[in-house]
């Protein structure tokens, strides 16, 4: 029997993973805003592929079947979580902060649904952060997964912080 799956890839903004996801019983809709499983939650990713036949060997985190095209609930969902990775990034650089750590954090990520936060952060050399974590999960009371990037994956992401597309971002 021929294997008749079919998968895309995604990309979550503001993150800089790419998503290889399994299309299941639903129409393809080509830049369409979707929902998929991460390892993190529930989130919002943009179909950035063709659709393809079979599982392509490129390097990608799997995300399992398309749960859905988004709603307009998953949208006003996003626009809270969105402002509060914002109030986030701002509280948590504090801390960085007060607790001069070299490392700068340069976007936050939560999840759709789920009940984790990943904070990407860029730093020259090794950093031990085990104290802010501890500190973070205490506050927060909620999982924290410090994920450190280069400068190249930063700017390969589609949009920092607030989950715009790249071409409506305005940079200072």
């Amino acid at each position: 029997m021929k294997n008749t799956k079919k998968y895309f890839y995604a990309r979550i903004l503001a993150d800089t993973n790419l998503y290889l996801v399994e299309l299941g019983n639903n129409e393809f809709q080509y830049g369409a805003e979707v929902l998929i499983s991460t390892e993190f939650g529930k989130d919002i990713a943009v179909i950035s592929s063709f659709l393809m036949e079979e599982k392509p060997s490129q390097k990608a985190y799997e995300s399992r079947v398309m749960l859905s095209y988004v709603t307009t609930k998953d949208k006003e969902v996003l626009a809270i979580n969105s402002k509060r990775s914002q109030v986030l990034k701002s509280k948590i650089s504090e801390t960085i902060k007060r607790r001069e750590l070299k490392m700068s954090i340069t976007h936050i990520l939560v999840p759709l649904y789920g009940n984790t936060v990943v904070v990407y952060y860029v730093a020259k050399a090794r950093v031990d952060f085990r104290q802010l974590l501890t500190e973070l999960r205490s506050n927060l009371k909620e999982k924290v997964v410090m994920r450190q990037i280069s400068t190249k994956e930063r700017s390969n992401s589609f949009a920092i912080d607030c989950r715009i597309p790249f071409e409506q971002k305005t940079w200072a």
